[in-house]
């Protein structure tokens, strides 16, 4: 009789002889109907672990999110240097570090937007200089790449690179497996690992001015105060799942956030960060 490979050994441990024998045979019976793991989850389960350990102590390397055109990331090795390291923080303080920054921009554009002036003096050189360097390192995007004319679009521009630039620092000071699935998140709701460039945020919020003014065609100056004003403001949703976890380590809410997301349904919602 096949008894499987857990009732074999147990039966082989255990014995079938003396009054106790029906109680054993019961006691394998139970045991065979959990077969013994193979070859690949196995191996799929120790990958995991594997992986899950070196982000919880950050070793795990983080993916590069940047994209052509974009303001260069920080240094992840400036990050762990310095008075106090900016790599392996809880989301709580991840979040803190990220409203910090938008905040000093959100002030910063404020003073432009009262003195466009003053932002076309700083920002319109600042704009056409990346964009001819965008254009000279790939010519086939020249022409996506023409500088604004306005000087309130300068400041669009300037915004956007901000965000992108928070955004990407804010992944790499948390958690490396995090950071990778946010990647792939943008790739899936918006179809494009850069889904967050100029262009593509004036095309998204060109759509939604014109659908709330009942059809009417919206200025460029319209869209581009537009995103000045979303620029400088985070994603609810993302602030809240971090206060949530304002008492926990980072190595502990690493691990709690992987077991939830391969056990449950994961706290963190899809949204844009």
């Amino acid at each position: 009789e096949d008894r499987g490979v857990w009732g074999g050994a147990m039966v082989r441990v255990m014995g079938m002889s003396g009054a106790d024998a029906p109680e054993k045979m019961e006691a394998v019976g139970r045991l065979n109907r959990f077969p013994m793991p193979g070859r690949i989850p196995v191996a799929s389960f120790l990958v995991t672990l594997s992986v899950l350990l070196l982000d919880s102590t950050c070793f795990l390397p983080h993916p590069v999110s940047a994209h052509a055109g974009a303001p260069p990331p920080p240094d992840v090795a400036a990050l762990k240097s310095g008075p106090e390291a900016l790599v392996g923080l809880p989301s709580s303080q991840v979040r803190k570090n990220y409203h910090t920054r938008l905040k000093a921009w959100s002030e910063r554009a404020t003073t432009y937007r009262r003195n466009l002036s003053l932002a076309e003096v700083d920002l319109l050189p600042l704009t056409r200089l990346r964009a001819y360097e965008f254009a000279a390192a790939d010519p086939a995007a020249a022409v996506a790449a023409a500088p604004p004319r306005l000087a309130v679009c300068a400041l669009a521009e300037a915004s956007v690179q901000e965000r992108e630039a928070a955004r990407v620092e804010a992944r790499l000071q948390g958690s490396a497996g995090l950071h990778a699935v946010l990647i792939l998140r943008d790739l899936w709701v918006y179809g494009s690992l850069n889904p967050f460039t100029l262009e593509a945020l004036m095309r998204q919020r060109r759509s939604k001015l014109k659908a709330d003014n009942g059809g009417t065609e919206p200025t460029d100056e319209e869209v581009c105060l537009a995103l000045v004003d979303s620029s400088t403001r985070s994603n609810p949703a993302w602030d809240k799942a971090a206060e949530e976890h304002q008492q926990v380590g980072y190595a502990l809410e690493t691990v709690l956030r992987s077991f939830r997301s391969c056990c449950g349904p994961s706290s963190s919602k899809c949204s844009k960060d």
